[in-house]
């Protein structure tokens, strides 16, 4: 499964590549972005190429949604912290109560020979 998601991941990367080589013209274009409110004076960025700016875009969205998903981790880590302390109390108590049938079947064998041993007595 490891070699299978490598091979995907090499892949992938190599589709981008040509498109984006066979694409050259494109993303070496450069272009401005403005951005004017009625209360602000116009906000322009210096000639960057497409391809800068597709970088800034794709890095923008990770990283808004790395940190939105911040709460979800948080959540579900203590929520897995939660269940492996239930989960060792289980085996903590599982054992008490294996050690306690154990040894009620050792004492309810004990009690069998030595009534055993008694019946004998009394029919001889």
């Amino acid at each position: 499964m490891k070699k299978v998601k490598v091979a995907f991941w090499v892949i992938l990367l190599a589709v981008v590549v040509v498109f984006v080589y066979q694409n050259n013209d494109f993303f070496m274009a450069k272009q401005i972005l403005r951005f004017k409110l009625p209360i602000l004076d116009e906000l322009r960025t210096p000639e960057l190429p497409h391809a800068i700016l597709f970088l800034a875009f794709f890095l923008t969205g990770f990283l808004m949604a790395y940190f939105f998903s911040l709460y979800d981790r948080f959540k579900s880590r203590k929520t897995i912290k939660n269940l492996n302390a239930a989960t060792v109390s289980q085996l903590q108590e599982l054992a008490t109560l294996k050690s306690e049938m154990e040894s009620l079947r050792s004492d309810s064998s004990g009690n069998k020979a030595a009534s055993g041993a008694q019946r004998t007595e009394n029919t001889a």
